[in-house]
């Protein structure tokens, strides 16, 4: 039962083996009291895991939307990342944290190679070490010091995405400018195609890119980028992003139920 257990929970990213090990240790030598204290610690560890998400892009490009509706909140709740017609970025040390836990946080960065961020001390001025991930952000095209700044991440061995945000505005301008030929589905796929044409032409083809649109979420690429960005993150880490999201799609959801799954798996075999 212990390695079918452990085979179930292999894909999840979960240390079967050593958690199994300690909730039997536990079992030996603690009450049903004590026992049921220790479950519910190591139930609600992943709370306890700071994580660092870095959302990296030139003013008007959307960060601090696309912040506040992966917490799923807008600029007028209380936490909301500010969003206006002029700059908002001017604060590298500032962090959003997700309402549903404080240790998960979002950072909003401005783009590298301005007057005041430019290349020789970007990495430096942003403390590129303390995220765990980057999501480069645009409206339009990727820039040379996008592409620089993914060149490195992947030499410190950093995950990081390209992500391209407005897509609604796309749709909506080629409507006007077309109102007898437009086709939606067209849109977006002149977008993704020359999206990811330009990215490899730059050397970046093998990094992920998403379309999205931060005010319609069911829409394009949001949920596919959410699962990505649990996917890649390690097993506690992993937990901490996943049991922080809201269930707002089938495929969180599951993520969800898997999670809680495999903490299960474990706790049933003593008990």
């Amino acid at each position: 039962m212990l390695a079918a257990a452990a085979a179930a929970t292999t894909d999840l990213g979960w240390n079967f083996v050593a958690e199994a090990e300690e909730l039997k240790e536990a079992f030996k030598s603690r009450g049903v009291e004590a026992n049921r204290t220790f479950l519910e610690r190591k139930r609600d560890e992943w709370k306890r895991i700071p994580l660092n998400v870095a959302v990296i892009g030139r003013s008007g490009v959307g960060k601090s939307s696309f912040i506040n509706a992966i917490r799923r909140l807008t600029a007028d709740d209380e936490g909301g990342a500010p969003v206006g017609v002029k700059e908002t970025t001017v604060d590298v040390h500032h962090s959003y944290p997700h309402p549903s836990n404080p240790l998960l946080k979002f950072w909003d960065l401005p783009g590298v190679g301005t007057d005041r961020f430019p290349r020789q001390t970007y990495l430096s001025d942003i403390q590129v070490e303390r995220f765990d991930f980057f999501l480069l952000i645009t409206a339009d095209r990727f820039t040379e010091d996008d592409t620089w700044l993914g060149g490195e991440f992947a030499k410190r061995n950093k995950k990081y995405f390209f992500v391209r945000t407005k897509v609604e505005v796309d749709i909506s301008n080629n409507k006007k400018a077309h109102p007898k030929t437009h086709k939606e589905d067209d849109v977006v796929r002149v977008i993704r195609e020359s999206t990811q044409k330009h990215l490899k032409q730059i050397g970046c083809e093998n990094v992920p890119v998403f379309l999205i649109d931060s005010y319609k979420l069911k829409k394009f690429d949001f949920y596919l980028l959410e699962r990505r960005l649990i996917e890649d993150f390690t097993k506690l880490k992993r937990a901490d992003l996943v049991l922080s999201q809201q269930a707002t799609s089938r495929e969180m959801i599951s993520l969800k139920v898997a999670e809680r799954r495999s903490w299960m798996c474990t706790v049933f075999i003593f008990l």
